[in-house]
């Protein structure tokens, strides 16, 4: 921990130091700040929990500064609201909106939760005992070992106990309380500052100027006031595009019969924010809802149709949202070519996983605005901002 508050002083030493090196006309001062640059991202690193948590909060204030403009609105005769007062309306109004959401969707995992651990191992070997003998059989046929000689349906009775044992049951219940006393404490520091944040509307605009030498501070300016109707569109489209999924998906499947839809389409909504992945991660999830949940239907009979009928839906509701939804959250704000995308989601998800793959498209986008500012002079840069610098002349 002191380590850390350590490197932000010696940051902040040399930050002062480099403002005042721009005055000084030498090539050392180029030096410098790539040696800067070096040191902040160490920081960051270090400090990455901090920066994760200022990161949320600037997205909430973002989502909820037109909601607070709203609220500005509202006059009763002469009397119109403070603006403390709109930014904490706006700040519960967002508040409420995940409490119901969260309060609709913990049940519905607590209730599953509490099925899957009631599961006997042996009987859902017992209901797929038909298609493990013909798995079985292939799976000798081209002489694929996965245990010492015993029968299929033992060994992954075996594998099941171990999963479902009490043991695992209970750390993972310790991790999760653990999780849940960080989550608190970390959700205390997000509204915390994103009040701030909302009540203040330029306060990271003004820092990000203070330290900004007076030559760039018009390119700054142009790179902040883009980036700000940028995010906001964005993160409000992303928020409706998960209600889209997560409503469509939940209304398919209760329209097919298929139990516990709302738990399946949330899940859906949530993580279709991961691009491609997100709606084969939640179509995964919706299978294994789908087997746990009808565990005494006949395999060939019941649960595979059903299995048939959860596939088609995940596909209807991704055929729509491709159609509809994404247009209008990536082609429209963005403005980048679809290919172009899928190129640097696939680069950020080698970089760093899912959580590249998500923050992917906002970051790229926000390093063409800077690239349209500083380096407009390369014909590739040209070539990939045309069309976003279309986009903010018609705005």
């Amino acid at each position: 921990m002191y380590n850390r508050y350590y490197i932000v002083f010696i940051l902040i030493q040399i930050n002062t130091f480099i403002l005042y090196s721009f005055s000084m006309q030498s090539k050392s001062k180029y030096y410098l700040i790539g040696f800067v640059v070096l040191l902040i991202a160490l920081a960051a690193y270090y400090l990455k929990s901090i920066l994760i948590y200022i990161a949320i909060a600037i997205i909430i204030s973002l989502i909820g500064q037109p909601i607070v403009r709203l609220y500005k609105k509202i006059k009763i005769k002469n009397f119109v609201l403070p603006n403390a007062v709109c930014v904490l309306l706006g700040l519960l109004t967002i508040l409420f909106f995940i409490a119901s959401l969260i309060s609709l969707f913990v049940p519905l995992i607590v209730d599953e939760a509490r099925i899957i651990s009631q599961i006997n191992p042996n009987e859902v070997v017992t209901a797929f005992r038909e298609p493990l003998i013909n798995l079985e059989y292939d799976l000798r046929k081209f002489q694929i070992n996965y245990g010492d000689g015993e029968s299929l349906q033992k060994y992954l009775a075996t594998h099941l106990t171990s999963i479902l044992s009490f043991k695992d049951i209970s750390a993972a219940a310790s991790q999760m309380a653990s999780f849940t006393g960080s989550l608190i404490g970390g959700t205390f520091a997000v509204l915390f500052m994103a009040f701030f944040f909302m009540k203040d509307e330029k306060l990271i605009y003004r820092i990000i100027l203070l330290l900004t030498p007076p030559k760039y501070i018009h390119n700054i300016k142009e790179i902040l006031s883009d980036t700000k109707r940028l995010l906001t569109k964005y993160f409000i489209g992303l928020v409706f595009d998960i209600l889209f999924v997560a409503t469509i998906t939940s209304i398919g499947l209760s329209i097919v019969g298929v139990k516990n839809a709302i738990l399946i389409g949330m899940f859906a909504g949530l993580v279709n924010i991961i691009p491609y992945l997100g709606p084969l991660i939640g179509l995964l999830f919706g299978l294994l809802i789908g087997v746990t949940s009808n565990l005494e239907m006949d395999f060939y009979t019941q649960i595979l149709p059903l299995l048939g009928k959860i596939g088609f839906t995940f596909l209807i509701v991704q055929i729509l949202d491709a159609m509809f939804f994404q247009p209008l959250v990536i082609a429209n704000i963005v403005k980048a070519h679809p290919l172009e995308i899928f190129i640097v989601i696939l680069v950020a998800g080698t970089l760093a996983g899912i959580g590249g793959m998500i923050v992917a498209v906002p970051i790229y986008t926000i390093l063409r605005i800077i690239a349209k500012e500083f380096l407009w002079n390369f014909k590739i840069v040209q070539k990939l901002t045309a069309e976003l610098d279309d986009n903010y002349k018609e705005n």
